[in-house]
């Protein structure tokens, strides 16, 4: 018998070899080895990050210098059986993609109806930080004990304040718009044992400014002031027939030099002319007789000084720190030309006040002394016909709340509306 020659052996296995192969019998094949690339083994594990179900795959170019043979890679037959889904990680937050019901919860401010300035300490004094000469060394009391004496008399004094614990410091705003700090710090080497306060005024100038600051000092020492609060709010003033007639015409001269300041394209005039006439309009500055006729021809329509006025208070959109204040100088204008003439102000003034006002209001947290503005020129404004009693009536609760914590002129003034709201006229 014939021997086979090795080649057919060969053959045979080779013939051998693949139908054990395709008869399987559904086993899956051998992993094939990876191919070795001139640039380095193909890493074990490979990531990927942000792999989210229907995301874009990350496309990565796999592959050797130049003449490296690649083996082809082998795909597997579909499968239209249900894919399971490998448990996720213990580190994954799953609760994060699952809507959970809240219940529904007003909105906080940045200053919530605080009662007072709660600090627990103040930083060191720098060193090479000359101090004004408005500053006092407390000794016998704790940083708490003096923050809370200065948050007691600035709400006395209707002295709007926003704290900053971090940095112990308190800015402050008087009704006369008089822009000030107050810092607290401890003392350093032989004076470590006390508190440093120092009061700095930064911009606005008002007769009431000295008094304002040696009661604030005074209380840090936890000195009683003697000297009253200056008057916030009257009541509506009485106008005599026998005053004399020359403050009156003084009054219109100085209105129109008002006007013609508010003519100027600049910021600093129009501050300076709102400033002059918020003393035009104030009986307690001017007296009663002129500051009754500058606010009537100021609310007469198509008046030049009181257009420009309404337009400031109109304008919400006007930045205060660009502006010096514009907008709360010709709100105090209005008010105390409203309050001095008893609200004798045109209908369709009234119905374009009334939404500012009433956002002022519910403003409050944000900006007290504008909701006290607000309601002072509220007041003789008020008539249930005119207005959402429900709403307005809340905004005015709300008011009062924040005026006893922060400022006692805004908690009267809104008393004093709650009352005519309750009893109309």
């Amino acid at each position: 018998s014939l021997k086979p020659s090795r080649s057919i052996k060969s053959n045979y296995k080779r013939i051998t070899m693949s139908s054990g192969s395709d008869n399987n019998n559904g086993k899956q094949p051998k992993k094939p080895t990876t191919p070795s690339f001139a640039v380095g083994p193909v890493p074990v594990k490979i990531k990927h990050s942000g792999a989210n179900d229907g995301g874009e795959e990350v496309t990565r170019r796999v592959g050797g210098g130049p003449g490296t043979a690649v083996a082809a890679p082998r795909f597997a037959n579909p499968s239209f059986n249900p894919i399971r889904m490998a448990p996720l990680s213990s580190t994954l937050n799953t609760q994060q993609n699952k809507p959970q019901i809240q219940p529904i919860q007003t909105p906080q401010r940045k200053s919530t109806q605080p009662s007072g300035w709660k600090i627990h300490d103040a930083p060191t004094l720098p060193e090479f930080h000359p101090l004004e000469r408005t500053a006092v060394f407390v000794t016998d009391a704790s940083v708490p004990d003096v923050a809370s004496r200065i948050s007691n008399v600035l709400r006395e004094r209707s002295i709007q304040a926003t704290y900053d614990n971090s940095k112990a410091k308190a800015k402050c705003m008087t009704v006369d718009q008089v822009d000030f700090r107050i810092r607290l710090y401890r003392g350093r080497n032989q004076y470590s044992h006390g508190i440093i306060v120092e009061v700095q005024r930064r911009f606005g100038a008002s007769l009431n400014f000295q008094s304002d600051t040696t009661a604030i000092l005074h209380a840090a020492e936890g000195i009683e002031d003697l000297m009253p609060p200056p008057p916030t709010s009257l009541g509506l003033p009485v106008v005599s027939d026998t005053e004399d007639d020359t403050d009156s015409e003084s009054s219109m001269v100085s209105l129109q030099i008002v006007a013609n300041m508010l003519r100027s394209p600049l910021s600093d005039t129009y501050y300076l002319a709102l400033q002059t006439l918020s003393s035009l309009t104030d009986p307690n500055k001017i007296g009663n007789s002129a500051a009754f006729k500058a606010s009537v021809a100021m609310l007469e329509p198509d008046n030049e000084v009181g257009d420009k006025v309404i337009s400031f208070v109109v304008d919400a959109k006007l930045d205060p720190e660009e502006t010096f204040g514009l907008r709360v100088l010709a709100m105090t204008c209005l008010s105390n030309a409203v309050s001095v003439t008893n609200g004798r102000v045109s209908t369709l003034l009234q119905e374009k006040l009334r939404p500012v006002l009433f956002t002022e209001l519910k403003n409050v947290n944000d900006n007290p002394q504008m909701a006290y503005l607000a309601a002072k020129c509220f007041y003789p404004l008020i008539s249930q016909a005119h207005h959402n009693y429900t709403e307005l009536y809340t905004a005015l609760e709300n008011a009062q709340s924040v005026g006893n914590a922060r400022h006692v002129a805004l908690a009267r003034e809104a008393e004093r509306c709650l009352q005519r709201l309750n009893n109309p006229r």
